[in-house]
């Protein structure tokens, strides 16, 4: 979602698991129409897996391995969370506790050597294609009812969707928000947070001085700066591969959103220069510390925000939509992530059983409750007892961005691709290059990372 990447060994299972496999995201392209197509003759997962049949109590007794990145091993809260499931089911559940940075290559060797030693296993938002395209998971479009697929967060439900096709169950809803400092603002003369990019730079000019800037980004080299481009890029009507499944980014929009990335920084000055090696946590500090008038970042900054033995700004700021550009009201780059079920599982109907129960109001509940993340049902956020436990009085707020949510390209080598665009997005905002310049070059070395991966 938001983590760091090794690229080069990623890069290198990619071309293993995609040997033969489109590299660019087809375009215009339905669940339907990729299901009347056959997916190489029929949905394998609609023959084994069966909705309706998740409360067959032959499943009891069964044993699933559940592969999640949980920092605290047996102590983690997830594992008394889970055993409501095997209460209630009597399958039984093996939570494989693992640091995020490790889970991607955990799922590939898995999947590489065939093993039958994962049922489910995180899937994050960037490796949906990766999933159904390097066969890694059960294509789930056909399995999880369109009903329930419909009572998820737009954002969540996108997150974990290639081309159509489901490759996971939404697990928690994830994009970014628009944080501000009200005092500053009101200091400055300005009486709300602005709804534009446009009112944007103008109020950043107002906000920037002694000692304080406007705004300060997660710039750095990395993943995070292609989290804030996408959310511009969105913003300004741009897109990321056109219609042919060709990379449009150094084009329309998305050109836009990098000149005006570059302007703020450059010629405005409003942007804290310290953003070009700064990470989210660093834009987060800055901000609690009273250092910058405005930031983009994800959820989970309030209560610490709002406790005085970790922020400066203590009810001083507030939480709402992210800036759009003219027609678009808002846009956000998403970060949810999803559950998936491994094709060499050979407990597929009680990982089923599982995803079902994660996706449902009481682990939902529970999920928002004692570890902080933010539901996927859109009926819980005007649940009485989930508003009673909001303790912030954000979520309301949080919650409307979930509607104008865009994410990252997550065809097959995404992750490569990012890596050669961060670079480039980085030299442009260094003024080594010209957004021009930057852009097109990106494009080139993307468009001949597609053409080496499809042979």
């Amino acid at each position: 979602m938001k983590k760091k990447w090794k690229a080069l060994m990623v890069a290198t299972l990619c071309l293993v698991l995609l040997a033969g496999c489109s590299g660019a995201p087809k375009t215009g392209t339905t669940a339907a129409e990729n299901n009347s197509k056959g997916n190489n003759g029929e949905t394998a997962a609609a023959s084994e897996l069966d909705w309706s049949k998740t409360d067959d109590p032959s499943l009891k007794g069964q044993e699933i391995n559940v592969l999640w990145a949980v920092s605290k091993g047996a102590e983690s809260p997830r594992v008394g969370m889970v055993k409501k499931f095997t209460d209630k089911t009597g399958i039984k559940v093996n939570i494989i506790g693992v640091d995020y940075n490790s889970l991607y290559s955990k799922i590939t060797v898995s999947a590489l050597s065939n093993s039958a030693d994962l049922d489910v296993v995180e899937m994050d938002t960037i490796w949906a294609g990766q999933f159904l395209e390097g066969n890694l998971a059960e294509d789930l479009t056909d399995v999880i009812p369109q009903d329930v697929q419909s009572q998820f967060t737009p954002s969540s439900l996108s997150s974990v969707t290639y081309n159509g096709r489901l490759a996971a169950i939404p697990w928690y809803s994830g994009t970014k928000h628009f944080y501000w400092n009200k005092e500053l603002l009101a200091n400055a003369g300005i009486t709300q947070p602005p709804k534009t990019y446009d009112e944007f730079r103008e109020v950043s000019k107002k906000l920037t001085g002694n000692g304080i800037y406007a705004s300060g980004w997660s710039w750095k080299q990395s993943e995070a700066l292609i989290t804030d481009y996408v959310s511009l890029t969105y913003a300004f009507g741009g897109k990321f591969f056109n219609e042919s499944g060709k990379p449009a980014f150094n084009q329309g929009g998305a050109l836009d959103a990098l000149k005006y990335m570059v302007e703020i920084l450059n010629t405005d000055k409003t942007v804290d220069p310290a953003s070009l090696q700064w990470s989210e946590e660093d834009v987060t500090r800055a901000f609690a510390a009273g250092k910058l008038a405005m930031i983009s970042s994800w959820e989970g900054r309030y209560p610490d925000l709002n406790d005085p033995a970790k922020s400066s700004v203590v009810d001083k700021t507030d939480v709402g939509l992210m800036p759009g550009q003219g027609d678009v009201v808002s846009a956000a780059v998403t970060g949810s992530e999803g559950l998936a079920i491994m094709k060499s599982s050979k407990h597929k109907q009680a990982a089923l059983a599982f995803l079902k129960w994660i996706g449902e109001r009481e682990y939902q509940l529970d999920e928002y409750v004692i570890e902080g993340q933010y539901p996927v049902l859109q009926s819980l956020y005007s649940d009485p007892e989930l508003l009673a436990a909001d303790k912030t009085g954000t979520i309301k707020k949080i919650s409307e961005q979930y509607n104008y949510g865009h994410d990252r390209p997550n065809a097959p080598g995404y992750v490569h691709w990012s890596d050669l665009l961060s670079a480039e997005l980085h030299q442009a905002l260094l003024g080594q290059k010209t957004p021009e310049e930057a852009l097109n070059a990106a494009t080139e070395k993307i468009e001949k990372a597609i053409a080496e991966s499809t042979k």
